[in-house]
C-alpha cells in the first residue's frame, strides 16, 4: 500500500481525460468529446486522451469536478486502494468459499498474494484508471444475482454499463441461460440511467457520441487522438487482428487491408460471440449450470471483444482466474494436469510485469478454460464444492 500511495506522483496518464470531461461539463457546459476543450482545462500540464465513455458515464465523474487537480488525483488514488482492499476480502468470502470452510485461509492467502502481484492492478494505479470501480460494480451484481436479488443485481449491472459499454456482453448471456428477471430489471434500470442523463446533461453530447465517437470506435479503426488498434498495448481481438495485418510495426494502419481486417475481426468476433453463447445456452440445461459460470465466460469474453483493450483491463478477469485455478477437478490425472497447467501459466502470464505482447494468448486460453468449466459437471467450482461438503 506505501508503495501503491508513491503513485500519488505519477503523472496518471488517463485520469487528466476523466477530470477534465467532468469539468468541461459540469463547470462550463461544454462537450466532453472536443479533446482541445480538455486539453486546455488541463493546460499544459499533461496530455488529454479523448473522452470515448457514453455520456451517463459523467455522473460517475461529477465529484471530481468539485475538487483540484491534484486532490482529484489523491482522491482516485485513495478510493482505488479502498476498492483494492475491498476485493481481497470480497473475492475469497463470497466468491470462493465461505468463512466456516475450513480452507479458507488457504484461499484468503492465495487471493492476497495473486492480486498483490497482479500487475494490472499496478497498472491502473498508475494511469489513475477506473477498473477496479467497474470490477466491484460487477461483482456485486455477481452476488446478489446468485442469491436471487435480481432487483439490486439489476442496478448494479446497469451501473457497470451505463460506466462503461462493454459489460453489455453479458445480457445476451443473460437471456441465452434464462436469467430473463435480471435482463428486464437490468433493461429498466439502464432506460433510467440514461434519462436521468439526458435531462441533466447538454442535449448536444449524446449527438456527439452517437454519430462522432461511438462509430470511431469500431474494429480497425482509430479515433482521434488515441493510439492505433494495432499498438502492442491493446491486447484484444481487435488488436491482434490490427497487428497481424501491420507487418512492419509501424502505429496506423495506413498500408494494409483494411477492409478485410475489418471483415476478419466482425467474423472473428462473430465466432467467439456464438461459441461462447452456445456453450452457455448448452451448460445452463444442466443443473449443475449457475450464474458463476456464466461470468467466467462473460468475463473473458468482454476483454477480447473489445475494440481497445488495455492490459490495466485485465483487472476484470481476477476473480475468473481465482475461481479456475481453486477448481476441484474431478477428471482423468491427465486431463487434470493439462488443466490445472493451463491455468497457472495463464495466469502467470497475464499477471506478470513484461510480457505484453503474449497476454491476448493468456486470455484466449483463459476463454477457453472458462468454455470447458461452463459445461463439464466434473470441474466443481470451490464454492459449489463448499456447499456440497456442507450438506
Amino acid at each position: 500500500l506505501h508503495y501503491g500511495w508513491e503513485f500519488r506522483n505519477s503523472i496518471s496518464d488517463d485520469l487528466p481525460s476523466f477530470y477534465s470531461a467532468s469539468v468541461a461539463v459540469y463547470k462550463h457546459g461544454e462537450s466532453p468529446y472536443n479533446q482541445s476543450v480538455l486539453q486546455s482545462i488541463m493546460k499544459q500540464d499533461n496530455y488529454v486522451f479523448p473522452y470515448l465513455y457514453p455520456p451517463p458515464s459523467l455522473c460517475f465523474f461529477y465529484p471530481l469536478s468539485l475538487l483540484k487537480y491534484t486532490a482529484a488525483r489523491d482522491a482516485v488514488l485513495i478510493i482505488n486502494h479502498l476498492l483494492i482492499l475491498g476485493l481481497l476480502w470480497v473475492i475469497p468470502r463470497f466468491l470462493l468459499s465461505n468463512l466456516s470452510y475450513a480452507d479458507y485461509p488457504v484461499l484468503n492467502i492465495l487471493t492476497i498474494v495473486y492480486s498483490l502481484t497482479f500487475y494490472p492492478i499496478v497498472c491502473t494505479l498508475v494511469y489513475g484508471q477506473i477498473n477496479l470501480l467497474l470490477l466491484a460494480l460487477l461483482l456485486t451484481f455477481w452476488i446478489f444475482a446468485r442469491v436471487g436479488k435480481v432487483f439490486y443485481a439489476a442496478i448494479f449491472l446497469a451501473m457497470a454499463i451505463c460506466l462503461k459499454t462493454y459489460p453489455l456482453i453479458i445480457l445476451p448471456m443473460l437471456i441465452i441461460s434464462g436469467h430473463k428477471r435480471i435482463f428486464i430489471y437490468t433493461i429498466f434500470w439502464l432506460i433510467a440511467g440514461i434519462a436521468f442523463a439526458y435531462f441533466t446533461m447538454p442535449r448536444t453530447i449524446w449527438n456527439e457520441w452517437f454519430f462522432n465517437i461511438m462509430p470511431s470506435g469500431g474494429y480497425t479503426r482509430t479515433p482521434s487522438g488515441l493510439f492505433s488498434p494495432a499498438a502492442i498495448w491493446n491486447q484484444s481481438l481487435n488488436g491482434f487482428i490490427a497487428r497481424a495485418f501491420n507487418l512492419n510495426n509501424c502505429s496506423t494502419l495506413e498500408h494494409v487491408n483494411l477492409r478485410l481486417a475489418r471483415q476478419l475481426t466482425y467474423l472473428a468476433a462473430g465466432l467467439i460471440s456464438a461459441i461462447s453463447g452456445f456453450v452457455i445456452w448448452f451448460g445452463s440445461r444442466n443443473k449443475l449450470f449457475n450464474l458463476d459460470r456464466l461470468m467466467l465466460v462473460s468475463l473473458p469474453v468482454m476483454y477480447l471483444l473489445a475494440p481497445f483493450s488495455w492490459e490495466h483491463h485485465l483487472v476484470y478477469l481476477l476473480p475468473v482466474i481465482l475461481i479456475l485455478i481453486t477448481a476441484h477437478s474431478k477428471l482423468s490425472i491427465k486431463s487434470s494436469i493439462a488443466y490445472y497447467s493451463a491455468g497457472i501459466g495463464a495466469a502467470i502470464l497475464i499477471a506478470s510485469d513484461g510480457l505484453l505482447k503474449y497476454k491476448f494468448y493468456g486470455v484466449v486460453v483463459l476463454w477457453v478454460l472458462c468454455l470447458f468449466a461452463a459445461c463439464n459437471n466434473n470441474l466443481v467450482l470451490f464454492r459449489e464444492n463448499k456447499s456440497t461438503h456442507a450438506e
